[in-house]
């Protein structure tokens, strides 16, 4: 019980780490000018987006089998 508290942890520190990576990358690149801040862009909103849906089927998969 305790290592799958301290892995939710450590996931959750991680994607954290992505969400900044990405919002910093975004602000980098439309500062200078790159073709990459479109893509960049579109993964800030698209990311949280997908995390949200993959959790909601995670938690409604596990609510189903049980």
């Amino acid at each position: 019980m305790q290592k799958q508290k301290r892995m939710k942890q450590i996931t959750a520190i991680l994607l954290i780490i992505i969400l900044l990576a990405i919002v910093g990358s975004t602000i980098f690149f439309a500062v200078t000018g790159s073709q990459l801040f479109w893509i960049s862009l579109f993964l800030m909103f698209f990311f949280p987006i997908f995390l949200w849906a993959m959790s909601f089927l995670y938690k409604w998969s596990k609510n189903k089998n049980e």
